[in-house]
């Protein structure tokens, strides 16, 4: 007796360690499932909407049996067959995203989901390195070892799939599979029964709220509203009808809210789109109607019981009008800047123009008294070239400060903006005997927005700064030349840019700053200033997702402090052009010139012909275009604003007649070339008068060659 009670024991020691941690494994995976039916079965009983249920399950699944993924998908009866996601738990390392869900019957396209949903029947995947399906390739590049589709068939059809996924090798053996069948259809049946109770509850809630009087409400209100559950819409009231052109044959219930989203990628995560958790607050989007036709809009959000579910509320106001006037604003407050500053920029302007006159006067003075040697001529036409090109810079820097900015937001370094801003107004501050400092981050500030909008507010702080400096310095206890303005670009905190502007004027004072950023607010005399500036530039900095903040400091003075965030994108939007090679002496190119002033003919075309080009000359757009027809020129060169035709007409025949035609456009007016770089090509290239002869010379060399 004794030998058969020790027997069964010898043989347990004697069994390999490997098969007993073998077994424990499966009855410890055996007793998880079971766990987690278990727990799902509870999740059933106390599941107070179909919604939470799902999102239930799916957790369970992954916090009690212990899988990487789980999810929920209903089938869409669409052209694509698509299988729409409302509930998942845990990470699926962008798998939903990269694969096609498809419940189609071509297994390429639906792989194991859709022959789950096909057949009513589960499937189980198991990732072999050998085998290289598509299915089986998207799954072991997101880390999961095999997958489990269980169909969920309610009323006897399948209407959506429960996916399971792990990451540990051998899972879902035959015990485990067939107690998670188990579980997909008692979700199934529960999911069947949260439908019964709902349409119950709705008759039910039907009978005890007013609603003629909820909807009487949002009938009557101006603004769009629609509500959605699982992103479809399932109401909207006659203003959104209207705001989407949404008819009787085309109507907004039933569509999802991504088809009203303005963009490339409508399936990108949105949070007014999330079935749950969907931050309230006011924010701003771009939409389109049913027709395509794009709007911006504010939209905000809610959490509601609509018809006894959950539901969100969606209410959105078209801005596009009021987007439209306050750029209009921000454009008016531009120019109004640009007047204030008109005066400095006459005596910038002036000390290019009296240093050129005066080496021109002193050329011709030693030239006719014999005395201008090579050397001599050669310093004082390079300087006037250089004070030539000081000049250009000044105004093609106002050119683009004043033109209006309809252009896209980009990311650019804010540190250039504020450069600019400096120099365009240092010449004015010096000139009212105030010294301003810069000081810069050394690191690169990139933020997401437009450079000129960004220029403008730092202007407007500068302009301000030199007002309140200059009332300082008419006090008797102000020394002359004690105006001080700082601005300093620093990175306070990662991921954002602070810019300060301090000057030691008269402050602001607390009676105005609670109004200081209002339109039309200003604490200057009648007659100076609009109001407009700093109420323009808080809006510019918030579109830019920041703050414009302001405050007296001691012992007087004013500091304004812009707070931006920091993108990671490059700064740099801008690619480099291409290289432009030296003028070589050419071959016989006919180039036309065309041009109402003979003296700048002349000079252009003594110094093309030094080049070994043919040059015809024209001085209106008509006279022009007959010549070109009588002998086609390889290239063009026009002013825009000529008599008789001018350029931009001469500009659009030529592209009727030859539209790979190389055109160059010389002008020097601001907003000409606005309406003609709208339809830019290869072969036009625009210069801004004063022009360099040697840089027209270099871009038509450039131009010929490319062309």
């Amino acid at each position: 007796m004794e030998n058969e009670s020790t027997t069964p024991s010898r043989q347990t020691a004697g069994r390999p360690v490997s098969e007993l941690e073998a077994r424990e494994r499966e009855l410890l995976r055996v007793n998880r499932a079971l766990a987690t039916l278990t727990r799902a079965t509870e999740a059933l009983i106390r599941a107070s909407d179909e919604q939470h249920l799902l999102n239930e399950i799916c957790r369970i699944l992954v916090e009690v049996g212990g899988y990487a993924f789980a999810w929920v998908g209903y089938v869409q009866h669409d052209d694509d067959c698509s299988i729409w996601p409302v509930a998942r738990f845990g990470s699926d390392n962008g798998f939903l995203g990269d694969v096609r869900l498809s419940w189609g019957k071509d297994e390429k396209d639906g792989g194991p989901i859709g022959r789950a949903i096909a057949t009513a029947q589960p499937q189980l995947t198991h990732v072999d390195a050998q085998d290289v399906s598509p299915w089986r390739e998207a799954v072991r590049k997101h880390g999961f070892f095999a997958t489990m589709a269980l169909p969920l068939e309610v009323d006897g059809s399948v209407i959506g799939i429960l996916g399971l996924y792990a990451n540990a090798p051998a899972p879902f053996d035959t015990d485990e599979q067939l107690l998670m069948e188990k579980l997909a259809r008692n979700v199934a049946w529960g999911i069947g029964m949260q439908r019964m109770q709902f349409e119950r509850r709705r008759a039910a809630q039907e009978l005890k709220e007013s609603e003629g009087r909820y909807r009487s409400l949002v009938e009557l209100s101006p603004d769009a509203i629609v509500v959605h559950t699982q992103g479809i819409i399932i109401f909207s009231n006659t203003a959104a009808d209207r705001l989407f052109r949404a008819s009787a044959g085309k109507t907004l219930v039933g569509k999802r809210m991504t088809d009203l989203m303005h963009a490339k990628d409508p399936s990108r995560p949105h949070p007014h789109l999330e079935a749950e958790g969907i931050p309230e607050g006011l924010v701003e989007e771009r939409l389109r109607r049913l027709d395509g036709d794009p709007f911006i809009a504010e939209v905000t959000a809610a959490s509601i019981i609509f018809h006894g579910v959950h539901a969100r509320q969606v209410v959105i106001r078209d801005i596009t009008e009021r987007k439209q006037v306050q750029a209009q604003l921000v454009q008016s407050a531009k120019l109004a800047t640009l007047g204030e500053m008109a005066a400095g920029m006459a005596h910038e302007l002036s000390q290019p123009i009296n240093i050129i006159r005066m080496a021109a006067d002193g050329t011709l003075l030693m030239i006719n008294r014999g005395k201008a040697s090579a050397e001599y001529q050669e310093k004082q036409f390079g300087l006037i070239a250089a004070q030539a090109s000081r000049m250009a810079e000044i105004i093609d820097h106002i050119r683009i400060f004043s033109r209006k900015d309809t252009g896209a937001v980009t990311v650019f370094d804010a540190r250039d903006s504020v450069r600019l801003a400096v120099e365009l107004m240092e010449s004015q501050l010096q000139a009212d005997d105030i010294a301003v400092v810069l000081r810069r981050s050394q690191a690169p500030c990139p933020v997401r927005g437009r450079p000129v909008q960004l220029e403008q507010v730092i202007i407007n702080l500068l302009a301000n700064a030199q007002d309140a400096i200059k009332s300082a310095l008419e006090l008797p206890d102000s020394p002359p030349g004690s105006g001080r303005i700082r601005v300093d670009v620093a990175l306070p905190t990662p991921g954002t840019l602070g810019i300060t502007v301090t000057d030691n004027g008269t402050g602001i004072g607390p009676q105005s700053l609670d109004r200081i950023f209002e339109p039309f607010f200003t604490t200057k005399d009648v007659g100076n200033g609009t109001g407009l500036g700093l109420s323009v530039s808080f809006g510019i900095i918030s579109a830019m997702g920041g703050r414009l903040e302001a405050r007296d400091i001691l012992p007087r003075g004013a500091r304004f402090t812009i707070t931006l965030p920091l993108v990671s994108e490059t700064a740099c939007d801008s690619l480099p052009s291409d290289p432009v090679p030296t003028p070589q002496m050419s071959p016989r190119h006919h180039i036309l010139l065309v041009d109402d002033e003979p003296q700048a003919i002349d000079a252009m075309s003594d110094y093309l012909c030094e080049f070994g080009y043919r040059v015809s000359r024209a001085y209106s757009g008509n006279a022009a275009f007959r010549l070109f027809e009588s002998d086609p020129a390889d290239i063009v060169v026009t002013d825009i604003r000529m008599p008789d035709g001018d350029g931009e007409e001469l500009v659009r025949r030529l592209r009727q007649r030859s539209p790979v035609l190389p055109i160059v456009v010389v002008t020097g007016h601001m907003g000409a070339t606005e309406h003609i770089e709208d339809d830019v090509s290869n072969a036009l290239t625009i210069l801004k008068k004063p022009i360099s002869l040697a840089t027209m010379t270099k871009t038509i060399e450039h131009l010929l060659h490319t062309v």
